[in-house]
């Protein structure tokens, strides 16, 4: 087994140490994918396995590609041999990612097996056995180290290109205007990838944007509900000022008793009370025609009556009067046709004494 310190000491600093400069204007994520991806296919790269190492470096860098970066550079080290360092690698990555130790799940049964020439004692006729040089096992690597080391840089190939899309896709949101395509845009991202945790961003837009648009459509909804009553206002003032007055009238109550609190309730009040008004002076003044009528009628009916009444009469008392028949007509005089001589001389010569006993007047 050979040693490398300068590996080692690079692997073992590769969750503290400061990020290297890279190159410029290429994503660090872009790379580490095609480091990994080129690894699928050389798995001992060594220009690769040092963008992995550079990448690892990065504290900035999102933690679950870190620490997958992290376990696959140390199963690079296995691969080449190097256990010892594989070894250090490997509490190396537990110590700065305790929940992620399942990435790295080998053991020296994977990669040793024991001695044939001295049976795993290390000996040999008490002697170090020079087949193993004493350690009882020899280096043999499993299928599973291969197999591990492949998984991981599929998953850290994966995870970029999963990062790359979130990232391309919350951009075409946040650069979206439109507050309902922004919604769909976004929560079309949230419901895709539920298991990130850098969603938090993309979750504080879509409320900003579920807000906006509630605004917008309470606004929406406020102006067309005053249009609505602008109209239904101006519908009622044209029928206040229509013949059918009553029917105003009823109306008019009926949309202030259902709508109290719209703006125009003063006015429509104003414009109710007002015909109510002229509904009752012209119901006075036809109750006062109808008392005229009444009377004049009566009056009417009244003077029909006497007419009636005095031309019976007239008729009645027109004859001659019991024993008019007897007098002498010839000594009958009108004596409004008389004058003041005729007077005299018929009250001296033609007017009888009408006896005292007779009249019935006593001394």
């Amino acid at each position: 087994m050979n040693n490398h310190p300068r590996i080692m000491f690079r692997l073992a600093a590769l969750a503290t140490f400061l990020p290297l400069l890279l190159v410029a204007k290429v994503p660090e994520e872009a790379r580490l994918r095609a480091a990994s991806e080129a690894l699928l296919q050389t798995p001992l790269s060594v220009p690769n396995l040092h963008i992995l190492s550079e990448y690892v470096r990065n504290s900035d860098n999102p933690p679950a590609l870190r620490s997958r970066a992290m376990a696959a550079y140390a199963m690079a080290l296995l691969l080449q041999g190097n256990t010892n360092n594989f070894v250090r690698a490997q509490q190396a990555h537990r110590a700065a990612y305790p929940d992620d130790a399942q990435l790295i799940p080998l053991t020296a049964e994977h990669y040793s097996v024991p001695c044939d020439a001295c049976n795993g004692t290390g000996r040999r006729e008490k002697a170090v056995c020079p087949q193993c040089f004493g350690r009882g096992s020899q280096f043999q690597l499993s299928p599973l180290v291969a197999q591990t080391y492949q998984k991981r840089l599929g998953e850290i190939v994966a995870q970029c290109r999963e990062n790359a899309e979130y990232a391309e896709k919350f951009r075409e949101a946040t650069k979206t205007s439109h507050d309902d395509k922004q919604i769909e845009l976004l929560q079309a991202l949230t419901n895709s990838y539920p298991h990130r945790t850098d969603l938090a961003p993309a979750i504080a837009l879509l409320d900003d944007a579920l807000a906006k648009r509630e605004v917008r459509l309470r606004a929406a909804q406020e102006q067309e509900e005053r249009r609505r009553i602008e109209r239904e206002v101006a519908a009622l003032k044209v029928l206040a000022q229509g013949p059918d007055r009553p029917r105003a009238i009823r109306e008019l109550r009926t949309y202030l008793a259902a709508h109290p609190n719209v703006a125009p309730a003063l006015e429509l009040q104003a414009v109710l009370d007002e015909l109510v008004a002229k509904e009752e002076q012209q119901q006075r003044l036809k109750k006062i025609g109808i008392g005229l009528a009444v009377l004049t009628g009566c009056l009417f009916l009244i003077s029909v009556i006497r007419f009636f009444s005095f031309s019976r009469r007239t008729s009645s008392s027109s004859g001659p009067l019991p024993g008019m028949d007897k007098i002498d007509k010839a000594d009958f005089t009108d004596p409004l046709s008389l004058t003041a001589q005729d007077s005299l001389t018929r009250a001296k010569y033609k007017t009888a004494r009408i006896p005292r006993e007779e009249a019935g007047v006593e001394d």
